[in-house]
């Protein structure tokens, strides 16, 4: 990664960081900065992943267009950005073998071999 990349995509990301303030009700906006801590302690400690227990009222306000917002930043935070998994507690995310069996069924459903 070049400094120009970096530096643009930390440009970007402060840029969407201040329009989700005013544009985000004051709860959604909490839960995203705490999620983004979370991100940013699963990179400064190298973790493989992080897991943020979510109240039943995070979990109501985490609707697709939340998760939607929370991928676009985290796709700006590295070269090749995060990966995002949301599940339930106690539900492993997607192995890649699972990944695989779902792009070989997409694949076979459009008449190609897998």
């Amino acid at each position: 990664m070049n400094d120009r990349n970096f530096l643009e995509r930390t440009k970007q990301f402060a840029l969407y960081l201040a329009e989700l303030q005013t544009a985000l009700d004051p709860e959604s906006y909490a839960l995203l900065l705490r999620i983004l801590k979370g991100f940013n302690e699963a990179i400064v400690h190298r973790e493989n992943g992080i897991d943020i227990p979510f109240s039943p009222r995070e979990k109501e306000l985490f609707t697709p267009e939340f998760g939607r917002i929370l991928t676009r930043l985290a796709g700006l935070l590295g070269p090749h950005g995060m990966h995002v998994v949301v599940g339930t507690h106690g539900t492993p995310p997607p192995t890649a073998e699972h990944d695989r069996s779902e792009v070989d069924a997409i694949a076979r459903a459009s008449g190609m071999n897998p």
